[in-house]
């Protein structure tokens, strides 16, 4: 299983390195230690729609953020705002696992308590005729 609270940026994509070019920006590309899953990169992506600093990470190919700067000088402190952002990223995940794992846990309750003497029980209350 991933442990997802663990991610976080390692380096820069190998295979895509900034480059400068004669356009007004840099692309940066950021490689996650480890692929995310489709519930952590929404989150993530939805973290930026209304975000000056533009970045998404891809629902198929989940192990890169691809941003941009304007200029070279820039580029410590966007890096810096990306980890804030993939540590509360974590924290939203983990909050919905936590919420998963106890919603799971009280189906799983509620379905033994239906099955034995508690579920008769309840059959038998809620077929009472008050009229």
């Amino acid at each position: 299983m991933m442990h997802l609270e663990d991610l976080k940026i390692i380096g820069m994509d190998s295979n895509r390195p900034p480059l400068i070019k004669n356009v007004p920006y840099i692309d940066l590309v950021f490689t996650l230690s480890e692929k995310a899953s489709e519930s952590w990169c929404k989150n993530f992506n939805a973290l930026f729609s209304k975000d000056e600093n533009k970045a998404s990470i891809n629902l198929k190919n989940s192990i890169y953020i691809e941003s941009w700067v304007k200029t070279m000088d820039k580029i410590p402190g966007h890096l810096d705002m990306l980890k804030i952002k993939v540590n509360e990223c974590n924290e939203i995940h983990k909050l919905e696992q936590k919420a998963i794992a106890e919603a799971t846990s009280n189906k799983n309750k509620s379905s033994k308590e239906e099955q034995g003497p508690q579920g008769q029980l309840n059959k038998i209350i809620s077929q009472l005729d008050f009229s």
